[in-house]
């Protein structure tokens, strides 16, 4: 009659080991489940900061190619600003050369015309000491006269040559300066923009990596 509650009590050590068993592969699963997550938040963080880093690189790579496109620009401006000034005093010195020239006309015009008017004036006086009466020394007087009409419309005539020609050369100077300018402001680039950044990756959580500061140049 003491058998089956002598197998009983055999029995509950087994159970108890049983059960030991089982709660010890509970612990292990939960453990190794943990330690998975873990790694899996790690794997992630290393990913994110490493995707943070590049697009780091690629924006100071973006920065220094803008630095870089921003001189050569610069550069280029400062030599055509030195290049248009170079051409407006080139044709500065044209327009006093012009000026010069026609000024130089003018006062030999002067000249001339005054010693026509002087030349006239000795004329008749010589007709009217010569003691010629009659028709004849009107005649040489208007003659003499005319002859200084002639030669102050041909000077007249000079002037109005040297001027026309002074327009004209002072109007190719200026065509020319124009065409000068325009070509050398034609070799300036486009105005460099500032570069566009790609937004940072999103993560898991904040690297702090902080704000990227960059040198502009």
């Amino acid at each position: 009659m003491c058998e089956p509650v002598t197998a009983l009590i055999a029995s509950k050590p087994l159970v108890a080991a049983g059960l030991a068993i089982s709660a010890i592969g509970t612990g292990t699963s939960i453990y190794s489940a943990f330690q998975n997550a873990n790694n899996l938040q790690k794997q992630a963080k290393v990913a994110h900061r490493n995707a943070q880093n590049q697009a780091q690189y690629e924006r100071q790579v973006q920065v220094a190619k803008h630095i870089g496109d921003t001189r050569a620009y610069n550069t280029q401006v400062d030599a055509t600003d030195r290049q248009v000034f170079n051409i407006s005093e080139a044709a500065n010195r044209a327009y006093m050369s012009e000026q010069a020239k026609l000024q130089e006309a003018r006062n030999a015009a002067a000249f001339k015309a005054q010693q026509n008017y002087i030349k006239s004036i000795t004329s008749q006086g010589r007709v009217l000491a010569s003691g010629a009466t009659g028709q004849s020394i009107g005649l040489l007087a208007m003659d003499a006269e005319r002859q200084a009409r002639f030669s102050t419309a041909a000077e007249n005539a000079s002037i109005r040559s040297a001027e026309l020609a002074s327009t004209i050369a002072m109007d190719t100077t200026q065509l020319q300066q124009q065409s000068a300018m325009n070509q050398a402001q034609s070799r300036i680039g486009a105005t460099p923009q500032a570069p566009l950044f790609a937004p940072m990756p999103a993560g898991p959580s904040p690297l702090g990596l902080g704000i990227p500061v960059y040198n502009w140049g």
